[in-house]
């Protein structure tokens, strides 16, 4: 579900009667957390210890904390539990990556899968630190992250959601090739309220947008 400036995180679980297809699901994608993906000038790796500075800073961003469900105030004991949480996120069949500018080594965000796959579709998340922002960050790893779940792990349909007015995100989603679908009511559930959720879906017969590959710093915008 929703996740920052381009996007936010949190899902409800599926009824019983489905789960257990769900976890099905998951032993068959026999996710590895050592996967890397490479593309669009973006790495894809998981979380590692040595993140915790970087995660740390960009969760300070009011913005990732107005669009998602991280704690506010963000403390460094909460980036810790993100991070010792990640090999667990894979078991789970949530894939969760950092975004790594490829050239430089410089973390860029995060984006994963969100909720428990299930069915063929998978909804993907992310999140863009505020320095990053501006260069196509969000919509590169969108597009390796989606290239990966159609053509690597074969599934059907990928979704995106965001709580309404996170206009950055919908951009992102937009240039990608996702379909907007509509709102769900009150879908969404934020520090003690509930929100309404933008939502929209990308199929593996959907045409794939030709986008740029990360833009340098010199090419930097205000937007996303």
């Amino acid at each position: 579900m929703p996740v920052p400036d381009e996007g936010a995180t949190e899902f409800f679980l599926s009824p019983d009667d489905r789960r257990h297809g769900i976890l099905g699901l998951v032993r068959e994608l026999e996710l590895d957390e050592l996967t890397v993906l490479r593309g669009r000038g973006l790495l894809l790796r998981t979380w590692l210890p040595e993140d915790l500075p970087d995660v740390l800073a960009a969760c300070q961003d009011p913005e990732i904390a107005r669009w998602t469900t991280v704690p506010s105030p963000y403390l460094s004991e909460h980036a810790e539990v993100f991070l010792a949480g990640s090999a667990l996120r894979w078991v789970q069949g949530l894939a969760s990556f950092a975004v790594i500018e490829q050239a430089t080594g410089e973390l860029l965000g995060s984006i994963g899968f969100v909720g428990l796959p299930e069915d063929g579709v998978v909804e993907v998340g992310y999140w863009i630190s505020p320095g990053a922002r501006g260069r196509g960050a969000a919509t590169a790893a969108t597009r390796v992250i989606c290239d990966w779940a159609f053509d690597e792990l074969h599934f059907h349909r990928v979704e995106w959601q965001a709580y309404v007015g996170n206009e950055g995100s919908r951009r992102v989603a937009q240039r990608c090739g996702f379909t907007f679908e509509g709102t769900l009511r009150e879908r969404g559930f934020q520090r003690g309220e509930f929100r309404n959720v933008w939502v929209a879906g990308l199929l593996a017969s959907d045409p794939r947008p030709d986008l740029p590959d990360l833009l340098p710093r010199s090419h930097q915008s205000a937007r996303e």
